[in-house]
């Protein structure tokens, strides 16, 4: 099955003081989502080594969004907010989205840029597991997508916020939890599995030729 890695909102906005969102959450809660940045680089690293492909979901939004009804101007289409933080520059063959809303599947042309790939499975990352990172897995869910949520790659405002997305998936939307519900050195063993070819079977040792009479 061919699989993605989606990082959703990696965004300076999103993880450092300054932004706006990073702000709003204060010291405790960039701790957090700083946290997941080692290992994303790990999981790029091996999804871009097994040929998986990497798509960055992030906010780019305009003036004339309806989700700034709700939040404050925040990750400006065009900023150095709204860039993607250095320690996860995309790189050439990586797909970048710009979202102006929650999920990308709702402001995109994202599920068209999956079908082409010949996408199925989606491996789920970035902030915030019970807003950005559930709503895209609720419109993936029901477009047909498998999921896989990696837990120690996702963060919210809190730990209590990021478990209680965590159970929201695994009530809603997982059929399999103990595959789909996994962590980043699980996630990083099966691509490795996937990219190592299988040793080639051996044959049986041949047979003496049989004496003639």
């Amino acid at each position: 099955m061919r699989s993605a890695l989606i990082v959703i909102d990696l965004a300076n906005d999103f993880v450092y003081p300054g932004g706006v969102i990073a702000d709003a959450g204060g010291a405790e809660y960039q701790k957090l989502a700083q946290a997941i940045i080692p290992r994303l680089e790990r999981l790029v690293a091996a999804a871009r080594a097994s040929g998986i492909p990497v798509v960055y979901a992030t906010d780019a939004h305009t003036n004339a969004d309806s989700e700034l009804r709700k939040w404050p101007p925040h990750a400006m289409k065009g900023t150095k907010l709204a860039a993607i933080v250095p320690q996860l520059t995309p790189q050439r063959g990586d797909l970048v989205i710009e979202k102006r809303t929650y999920s990308p599947f709702a402001s995109s042309d994202i599920d068209a840029q999956l079908r082409k790939a010949g996408v199925e499975r989606l491996y789920i990352t970035g902030l915030h597991t019970d807003c950005c990172a559930r709503h895209t897995s609720g419109d993936a869910f029901q477009q047909g997508y498998d999921l896989v949520w990696i837990t120690d790659a996702l963060a919210a405002f809190t730990d209590e916020a990021h478990r209680n997305g965590l159970e929201y998936f695994k009530a809603w939307y997982a059929s399999d939890p103990a595959r789909q519900l996994i962590t980043t050195d699980q996630a990083i063993a099966e691509w490795t599995r996937l990219k190592t070819p299988a040793p080639p079977a051996r044959r049986p040792a041949s047979q003496p030729a049989a004496a003639k009479g």
